[in-house]
């Protein structure tokens, strides 16, 4: 009796908490997201939709023993990785892995994109305390790791920390707020590369998110993997981060949740590809040629970026890197 309630109460408050994203997303235009307009927050550049006063009551945020934390800079895996994690939390049941959206079953800690425009839009870190404790939450940060709730760290939680390439971060960066600015706001390119390596875009300098985990790469509730690796070697990839969740899922599960996560199943995957919310903001269909998952590829900043900037970046990742390990193809 007390486990069907468990499972009911479950299901309750997960179908509550859809039917508040749905809130959110109708409410969004174009206009009201505010991804490049930064306050500073303990010497890190935020978004101004990720509120002074969410950040300041994660300071005091509940961290529970089995929580999950997925953690990148935007544009370095995120979706990719939340979604693996997702299939592995629910023992590579697909069908209903299909029921809910992936951001729906994964919630944005920090961020509530039109928050500084709608008030009375609710917010995740607000919503996550209501979850039922019958199973491990998967949170998706942003944040740095020193803006992480205190208790993510008192508590060792488990962390999958993902890097990627910045030359393909700062074009996958541009791509993503190209895609959702109004067309009388659209981004600069060489705009958003230079505020990039300047560190003065949402989350601060890059170089520094990456350190902070990098040199906590050897910790026990931390896995540290990279974008490209996990291209290389998807299969793999599903095996290390199930062993790392404590998971012993069978060959046919792993192979179904291999499946399930390649690249172009989750872009054409309606419970996957964050087009079927963000379509809403956009009057009900995407802007021709645009999609949250664009290309997914290794090494598209080839096609982007100037001589002149890749050899900046080559020169940024030599001065921040230097001496710690870290390095880039």
């Amino acid at each position: 009796m007390g486990q069907k309630f468990s499972k009911y109460l479950q299901g309750f408050m997960e179908s509550m908490y859809q039917k508040r994203m749905m809130a959110i997303m109708a409410k969004l235009k174009p206009e009201d997201i505010r991804l490049l307009e930064t306050y500073e927050y303990e010497g890190v550049p935020l978004a101004e939709d990720t509120l002074k006063s969410t950040m300041d009551d994660l300071k005091t945020f509940e961290i529970r023993e089995d929580d999950v934390f997925i953690v990148t800079m935007p544009k370095a895996g995120t979706t990719w990785t939340q979604e693996i994690m997702s299939a592995i939390l629910h023992d590579g049941d697909i069908k209903k892995l299909n029921q809910r959206h992936t951001m729906m079953r994964v919630p944005f800690l920090e961020m509530t994109h039109g928050a500084t425009v709608h008030k009375d839009i609710p917010r995740a870190h607000k919503l996550l305390p209501r979850m039922p404790r019958s199973s491990p939450r998967l949170i998706k940060s942003h944040l740095p790791g020193q803006l992480l709730p205190p208790q993510v760290w008192e508590k060792k939680i488990k962390i999958v920390y993902v890097i990627r390439n910045p030359k393909d971060v700062v074009v996958s960066t541009f791509h993503h707020v190209e895609m959702l600015t109004p067309a009388d706001r659209q981004p600069n390119f060489d705009d958003i590369f230079d505020r990039f390596i300047n560190g003065t875009m949402p989350y601060g300098k890059w170089w520094e998110h990456y350190l902070y985990f990098w040199e906590r790469r050897n910790d026990d509730n931390i896995l540290f993997l990279r974008f490209e690796d996990i291209k290389k070697d998807l299969r793999g990839t599903v095996m290390r981060i199930s062993k790392f969740l404590g998971k012993s899922l069978p060959d046919d599960v792993i192979d179904a949740i291999t499946d399930h996560c390649t690249f172009e199943n989750m872009k054409k995957n309606p419970m996957t590809n964050p087009d079927t919310l963000l379509q809403n903001a956009h009057g009900g269909q995407m802007p021709e040629g645009k999609s949250f998952m664009r290309k997914g590829k290794v090494g598209g900043w080839k096609a982007q970026l100037t001589d002149a900037q890749s050899e900046a970046m080559d020169a940024l990742c030599k001065e921040k890197l230097a001496g710690t390990g870290l390095t880039f193809e």
